[in-house]
């Protein structure tokens, strides 16, 4: 994969987005990146401070406007689509209705409403059907998609809506559609084959803290990631690293201190230099 040929953090980030991470999707980007994309990201990757001038620019660090930010440059830079609108509010006479992401045209003159988002989900099948949660456990998958549904991706539909993007639309319909980009993390502490989830290329893992050393006998290192780079797997070095059977009970004791659940990468050294990188895997504490 191409993230896992570039170096720079936030260019491993935007190639993790453009090779196509969805949890759910309405939309099809492949079509319309640039046919040499790749090569590109790999000459953003030498010269990387153009995103760097973008991120920076951010005023926020929340994930999800590190995202939106990465979003929005690899559609302006490395794609076919010309942006129209982003972060355009809707409003009527008394209140605001709602917000659009991004508004954008197909080389074919079709516009497209996207509503987008970064989100990372737990697997809890005591739960269902509201079963993948948020690791601070006040969002929800099925939460999410009810309201991008029933909501957003309904404003365009409003007079409001209309209104708002009449100069552009030229009695043309967006269609809408939703984006979650992210990843899914089986629940490794309720029976699940530990064996059979390493052979899974698209889910990470979760364990609760008690269960953490039960994974020593499959890696060798581990770190634990900073927002916001949760999404691509990152650059492995073992001089960053934590040696697993070393320091997994510290990691532990902080969980006990600390109860906010701990976003981790794990690895083995042994099959770094084959491309077999590693894993992720959110470490919550045992009331989770």
């Amino acid at each position: 994969m191409i993230s896992d040929r570039v170096q720079h953090p936030f260019v491993k980030d935007i190639a993790w987005l453009v090779e196509g991470h969805y949890i759910e999707r309405d939309f099809e980007l492949e079509p319309y990146w640039l046919p040499d994309v790749e090569a590109q990201l790999l000459a953003l990757d030498d010269q990387p401070q153009p995103l760097v001038d973008a991120v920076t620019a951010c005023k926020s660090h929340f994930l999800g406007s590190y995202f939106e930010t990465l979003f929005s440059f690899a559609i302006r830079h490395l794609s076919v689509l010309t942006v129209h609108y982003e972060h355009v509010q809707i409003v009527s006479e008394v209140r605001t209705l709602g917000e659009v992401d991004m508004l954008v045209e197909t080389p074919e003159g079709q516009l497209h409403q996207f509503e987008i988002a970064i989100k990372f989900y737990l697997e809890r099948q005591d739960l269902y059907p509201d079963h993948w949660i948020g690791p601070n456990k006040n969002d929800s998958l099925l939460k999410k998609v009810s309201r991008a549904r029933d909501h957003q991706l309904q404003i365009l539909q409003t007079e409001e809506g209309k209104s708002a993007i009449a100069e552009v639309a030229q009695g043309r319909t967006p269609q809408a559609n939703l984006l979650i980009f992210g990843r899914l993390y089986s629940a490794l502490d309720q029976g699940y084959d530990i064996s059979s989830w390493l052979t899974q290329t698209n889910y990470g893992g979760w364990v609760r803290a008690s269960d953490f050393m039960s994974l020593k006998s499959y890696f060798s290192n581990f770190f634990v990631l900073q927002k916001p780079h949760w999404l691509s797997s990152p650059a492995v070095n073992e001089n960053i690293s934590f040696n697993f059977p070393q320091f997994a009970y510290n990691l532990v004791g902080e969980i006990l201190q600390d109860s906010r659940p701990r976003h981790v990468f794990l690895w083995q050294a042994a099959d770094a230099a084959s491309g077999d990188i590693g894993k992720h895997l959110f470490v919550v504490p045992d009331s989770w």
